[in-house]
């Protein structure tokens, strides 16, 4: 049985004090991350020999899409991060089961509806209950424990690639690629799934491969096909993944279809190198009008077009891609 509490009623909703990077680097490296608005590497820019926040709490992104990650260390931030300190007895699994669930509250958050410190404490989640109707803390913990942690092994060794950077050639994406805006939907006017099964709802955020949940069918919209590459214009931007399975799209997000066959691996390979670009934007300069214009530099081929056949030779060398 499940049930709805606000924020404010289990944690003590607060900002963090600002560092600079300036600061930072005079500090030096060290052990402790820097905690920042983006919601890629769980927040976290940098390590360094400072520290400001004390840990076992959750922070939110209060500048773009409101991304909530767990703090099990101490840690610095940058502007625009606030700090949720529970009024309960929290640890790491019951920590990572509500900033889940946080995270899939993101559709609520944009630039024009940021998710500051009044907004967060209002914010209403559903969690499970005991039979006296207060959250059931040791059932979030123990459902995170059970999720498949174990080690991860890998028959491929690692080996020193010589890739050759100076033999690539550049394109721009749009000779790689047909790019199309996706379907444009709003995740709070849709049905989400309440078990496994669903179609996968990709948003702007750069987290989670770009899902932020699992809806049921939209009569008379058809789900976007497996295989294309999403493209985040806005939110985080430039935030690039391969979709494995069919998905409805949100808000400023396009979708990449190669032009030429490109086998899974290729297109992975192609995800990293057009996320390398993603400096080139920030909260004034979103990726729409310009997306087609970006420049990669990839492998090819006698012919001069991309060498996929070497790009997936490539890709399948590196350690743990037998996992993919």
């Amino acid at each position: 049985m499940n049930k709805r509490f606000k924020i404010k009623d289990l944690f003590l909703v607060s900002g963090t004090k600002t560092t600079s990077l300036e600061d930072l680097n005079e500090k030096g490296k060290g052990r402790y991350p820097y905690v920042t608005t983006q919601s890629s590497n769980n927040g976290v820019a940098g390590f360094y020999d400072y520290y400001t926040e004390e840990g076992n709490v959750l922070t939110v992104d209060s500048a773009v899409s409101g991304y909530c990650s767990y703090r099990e260390e101490k840690f610095s931030a940058s502007d625009h991060v606030e700090k949720l300190t529970p009024l309960f007895k929290m640890n790491k699994f019951i920590g990572l089961y509500f900033a889940t669930v946080i995270n899939a509250n993101q559709y609520r958050f944009s630039y024009g509806r940021k998710a500051n410190q009044k907004k967060i404490s209002e914010l209403e989640i559903e969690l499970p209950i005991k039979i006296d109707g207060t959250p059931d803390y040791d059932f979030m913990g123990n459902y995170i424990k059970s999720l498949w942690g174990g080690s991860h092994t890998t028959s491929i060794q690692y080996s020193n690639i010589d890739l050759n950077i100076e033999k690539w050639k550049e394109f721009e994406l749009q000779e790689l690629f047909e790019i199309k805006y996706g379907v444009n939907l709003e995740l709070i006017n849709l049905t989400q799934s309440t078990g496994s099964q669903g179609i996968n709802f990709v948003s702007r955020t750069g987290g989670n491969n770009g899902v932020v949940a699992k809806v049921l069918p939209v009569e008379g919209i058809e789900p976007q096909e497996a295989g294309l590459i999403s493209v985040a214009s806005g939110g985080s931007v430039l935030s690039t993944f391969y979709q494995d399975e069919p998905f409805y799209s949100g808000r400023d997000l396009y979708v990449l279809k190669e032009k030429v066959p490109m086998s899974k691996l290729t297109k992975l390979f192609l995800c990293t190198v057009l996320k390398k670009n993603a400096y080139r934007y920030a909260y004034g300069r979103q990726a729409n009008k310009t997306l087609k214009n970006v420049i990669v530099k990839v492998p090819v081929d006698s012919k001069g077009v991309i060498d996929d056949k070497y790009i997936t030779n490539f890709m399948s060398k590196l350690q743990y891609s037998d996992m993919i």
